[in-house]
């Protein structure tokens, strides 16, 4: 067989990866693959017939077990499935970012959780972010915001404590309309003497928040709504997004808050 025919192989009966799990994890007859997996006698003889032609499994005595080949296999086919699930849960995020998302290395994703707004709870992906924020004084707050919200500002006076270090890369346009619907939340950062405000050299088209060693990430659609996000705190997200904020920031000016 050719690598994709191997593939079609494995993939055409759903018993066919649990067999090969369970004899990853011990040597097995065929009866008792049959009854772990409750598959036919049928299917499994069918089946470890095709995995000794393509030298994934060896026969040892009365059982089966899985071959080194085999055990590459299975690794690979898991680490697929797990791509190919967490693709499906990033859609709408991936979607929404465009080509920013190419920017943000694969494994950045492994251990993110993910919100996604539905017609049933629009809102999901703030009230993510907002549990994921907390309501206890942090160190450092950066943060990058593509609009002005006022659920966003309430969620910030929340955690900023008198030693909190922040710095927040604002939108032009949103900037525009801070200053006009929301100049209280202005007025409140003119107050702390360890906030910086930027204004963003150019749209930055998605949301970002650093605080202390975590990330949070908003994917915005084009009519200023919040409809995915995801946050997390493993180092290739972190690395990322400090970069990805220093950046712009280098490229910001800074704005007087006064």
């Amino acid at each position: 067989m050719n690598p994709r025919g191997d593939i079609a192989f494995l993939v055409a009966s759903e018993c066919r990866v649990e067999l090969l799990r369970e004899l990853s994890a011990e040597p097995m007859r065929p009866t008792e693959l049959a009854s772990e997996v409750s598959c036919a006698r049928e299917t499994v003889h069918r089946s470890l017939s095709g995995f000794v032609d393509n030298q994934w499994v060896e026969k040892d005595g009365h059982a089966y077990r899985t071959t080194a080949a085999g055990e590459m296999i299975l690794a690979e086919y898991e680490r697929l499935e797990s791509t190919v699930a967490r693709a499906g849960e990033l859609g709408t995020f991936l979607t929404e970012l465009g080509e920013r998302a190419t920017e943000i290395p694969e494994s950045a994703f492994h251990s993110v959780s993910v919100t996604t707004a539905t017609s049933d709870d629009p809102h999901a992906p703030i009230n993510r972010y907002s549990s994921w924020l907390g309501d206890e004084p942090v160190s450092s707050f950066r943060g990058m915001t593509p609009i002005a919200s006022p659920v966003f500002n309430e969620a910030a006076r929340r955690v900023l404590g008198p030693e909190t270090e922040m710095e927040l890369i604002i939108d032009a346009s949103a900037l525009d309309v801070s200053e006009q619907a929301y100049p209280d939340a202005l007025e409140r950062a003119r107050e702390l003497t360890q906030f910086t405000l930027f204004r963003a050299a150019e749209p930055i088209g998605f949301g970002l928040a650093i605080v202390d060693g975590s990330v949070s990430v908003a994917a915005v659609d084009d009519r200023g709504n919040v409809v995915a996000g995801v946050d997390g705190d493993g180092d290739a997200l972190y690395e990322w997004a400090t970069d990805v904020y220093e950046r712009h920031r280098d490229r910001a000016e800074r704005v007087s808050v006064e």
